[in-house]
C-alpha cells in the first residue's frame, strides 16, 4: 500500500453508485478497513436522494447504470445546491478519450477502470478525501478571516466613531468649560453685588426692627435662649436690655410651650396663637403670638412677634361672665314663668272651675223649678251651654299654661301633647317610645316638653308636611329626642343670619338643663330636631 493511500485512514465518508455492488465487495471492504465509512446506491436516484441526505466527501459513480446514467447523475449533483461540492469520481470499464472528456464536461474531478484495481483507488479516493478535508478546513479559514476582517473592520470603525466622538467631546468640554468659567465669575461678581445688598438690605431691616413698635424676638430652637430682643418686647416683659434669658421661664404654662414647638416643628410656622406670659415681677398678661422657623447664626431659631392682648382678654372674660349671668338670669326667669304658669294654671282649674262648676249646678236647679215658663226654661238651658263653654275654655287655659299629664312624667305629656296636634292640624303625629319613663325632674321634663312643643309649632306653621314623627329613646345614661318632619325644610345658614328666636329659645332650654340640641335640616328634605341628655338614675319603667 502506498504512503497517499495510508493517509486516507479514519477520515471522510464515501459513496459508491453501482448498479452491482457486490462486483465492489473487496473496494468496500478495504475502505472500511482504513476507517472510510462507505454508503452505496443502486441507481441514480437513489444517489441523489443519499448525497442530499449524508451529504458525503466523495462520491464513486458508474457510468453506465439502468435509468439515468453516471453523466447525468453527476450533472443533477451539480445542479443541486446541496451536493454541488462533493467530488465525483467516475467507474467506468471504457476506455476512450470521448467518455473521459464527457465525464470531466458532467462535472467529474477523476476517474477509474474497472475492473478495478484496489491500490489505485484507494489512492486516488485517499487523494481526494484529503482535497476535500483540506477544502473544508480552506473554507472555514476564510470564513473566519472575512469574519475577522468584519470584525476588523467594525473596530476600526467604532475606533474611528470613538476618536471623532472623543474629539467632539473634548471640544464641548472646552466650550462648556469656558462658558462655566465665565458664568463662574458672573457669579462671583453678582454674588458680591448681592452681598454688599443683603448688608445694606440687614441694616434696613435692623433698623425698621428697633423702631417697630411690636415686640419681636428670635430664640433658639427648641432650648429657647433669647438670642435678639427689641425695645418693645423689653418692655412688654419687663426685660433689662443685654439680659440673658430663656423664653420657657416667662411661659405661664410650660406644657403650652412644648406644644407650640410640635407645631412648629411639623408645619414650620404658626399664626394669630394666643398664649399667656409671666414677668419677673409675677404681673401675667395675654399676648397673640406669630411664628415662623429660620436660621439664626446658621443654627435652627425661632423668629416671634408679639401682639399685647391683654385688655381684649380682659373685654372678654367679661363678656363670658356677662353672657353667663344673662344665662343664668335667663334661666331663673324662665323657672319664674314655668313656676308661674303652674300656679295659675293650677288657680284657674281649682278655683274657677270650682265656681263655674257650682253656676253649672245653680243653672240646672233654675231649670228643674221653671216647669211652667218655656222661655224662662230656654234662658236658662243657653245659660248652661255657656256656662259649660266657659269650663271647656278654663280647662283648655289651664292645659296650654301647663299641661297637667306633665304631673304623669315626660311620657304622658308627650301623649297629651301629640293628642293635642292632631285634634288641631290635618298633619299626622305619631308618638314613639323606647325604652320607657325616664327619670327627669319637674324642671327637665317641662323643658323637653316646650322643646318638642314649639318644634310641633313649627312643622304646623311653616313645614308644609303631611307626617311628623316624634320618638323618645330612654337608656340608663342618656335620653335622645327626635322630631323629624317630611316637609320642605329649609337652609340653615339664612336662618342663623335671620337670627330665629324660636330656634335659639330651644337650644337655650337645651343647654340649662345639661343637654343638647342638634337641627338637620336642607331645602326640600325635611326637618329633623334632636335632644340629647345624659341621664344619671335608671329609667322608669
Amino acid at each position: 500500500m502506498s504512503h497517499l493511500a495510508a493517509s486516507v485512514e479514519h477520515t471522510g465518508t464515501v459513496l459508491i453508485v453501482d448498479d452491482t455492488p457486490a462486483n465492489l465487495g473487496v473496494v468496500v471492504d478495504s475502505l472500511e478497513a482504513r476507517g472510510i465509512r462507505v454508503l452505496v446506491a443502486l441507481d441514480g436516484v437513489e444517489a441523489l436522494e443519499r448525497a442530499a441526505f449524508a451529504q458525503p466527501d466523495l462520491i464513486l459513480l458508474d457510468v453506465k447504470m439502468p435509468g439515468i446514467d453516471g453523466f447525468e447523475t453527476c450533472r443533477r449533483l451539480k445542479r443541486d445546491e446541496r451536493t454541488r461540492d462533493i467530488a465525483v469520481i467516475f467507474m467506468t470499464s471504457q476506455t476512450g478519450n470521448e467518455d473521459r472528456v464527457e465525464g470531466f464536461s458532467a462535472g467529474g474531478v477523476d476517474y477509474v477502470t474497472k475492473p478495478l484495481r484496489i491500490d489505485e483507488t484507494l489512492a486516488r479516493v485517499g487523494a481526494h478525501l484529503e482535497l476535500r478535508a483540506m477544502h473544508k478546513q480552506l473554507l472555514v479559514q476564510n470564513r473566519q478571516l472575512l469574519a475577522e476582517v468584519a470584525v476588523r473592520k467594525e473596530t476600526e470603525a467604532a475606533l474611528s466613531q470613538a476618536r471623532d466622538d472623543l474629539e467632539r467631546r473634548v471640544a464641548l468640554r472646552t466650550e462648556e468649560l469656558a462658558r462655566a468659567n465665565a458664568n463662574l465669575q458672573a457669579q462671583i461678581d453678582e454674588r458680591r453685588r448681592a452681598d454688599a445688598r443683603l448688608q445694606a438690605s440687614e441694616a434696613r431691616f435692623r433698623a425698621i426692627v428697633e423702631t417697630s413698635p411690636v415686640p419681636l424676638c428670635i430664640t433658639s430652637m427648641p432650648e429657647g435662649h433669647i438670642l435678639y430682643t427689641n425695645e418693645p418686647l423689653r418692655e412688654l416683659f419687663g426685660m433689662d436690655e443685654g439680659m440673658s434669658a430663656n423664653i420657657a421661664d416667662f411661659y405661664a404654662d410650660p406644657g403650652e410651650r412644648e406644644h407650640l414647638i410640635r407645631h412648629l416643628r411639623t408645619e414650620g410656622s404658626l399664626r394669630n396663637a394666643e398664649v399667656q406670659f409671666r414677668r419677673p415681677d409675677g404681673t401675667q398678661f395675654w399676648a397673640m403670638a406669630t411664628a415662623r422657623v429660620a436660621t439664626y447664626d446658621d443654627s435652627p431659631a425661632i423668629y416671634v412677634g408679639l401682639n399685647d392682648i391683654t385688655g381684649r382678654k380682659e373685654m372678654e372674660q367679661e363678656l363670658v361672665e356677662s353672657r353667663e349671668q344673662q344665662r343664668e338670669l335667663s334661666a331663673y326667669m324662665e323657672a319664674i314663668r314655668e313656676e308661674e304658669r303652674k300656679r295659675i294654671a293650677m288657680e284657674i282649674h281649682d278655683e274657677l272651675g270650682q265656681l263655674l262648676t257650682a253656676l253649672k249646678m245653680d243653672v240646672s236647679l233654675l231649670k228643674m223649678r221653671l216647669t211652667h215658663d218655656p222661655e224662662a226654661i230656654k234662658k236658662a238651658d243657653d245659660m248652661r251651654e255657656l256656662v259649660e263653654g266657659t269650663i271647656w275654655m278654663v280647662r283648655n287655659v289651664a292645659s296650654h299654661l301647663r299641661p297637667a299629664a306633665l304631673n304623669f312624667g315626660i311620657v304622658s305629656a308627650l301623649e297629651w301633647l301629640v293628642d293635642e296636634f292632631n285634634r288641631r292640624n290635618p298633619i299626622p303625629c305619631e308618638l314613639r317610645i323606647v325604652g320607657g319613663e325616664p327619670a327627669l325632674s319637674d324642671a327637665h321634663a317641662t323643658a323637653v316638653f316646650r322643646i318638642v312643643q314649639a318644634s310641633l309649632t313649627n312643622v304646623a306653621r311653616h313645614a308644609d308636611a303631611t307626617r311628623v314623627d316624634v320618638t323618645l329613646i330612654s337608656t340608663a345614661e342618656k335620653l335622645e329626642l327626635h322630631v323629624r318632619d317630611d316637609g320642605r325644610g329649609f337652609d340653615q345658614q339664612v336662618v342663623r343670619r335671620n337670627y330665629s328666636y324660636g330656634l335659639l329659645g330651644m337650644n337655650e332650654r337645651a343647654r340649662l338643663i345639661g343637654g343638647s340640641l342638634s337641627i338637620g335640616s336642607t331645602p326640600g328634605a325635611g326637618t329633623t330636631v334632636s335632644i340629647h341628655i345624659p341621664l344619671d338614675g335608671e329609667p322608669q319603667t
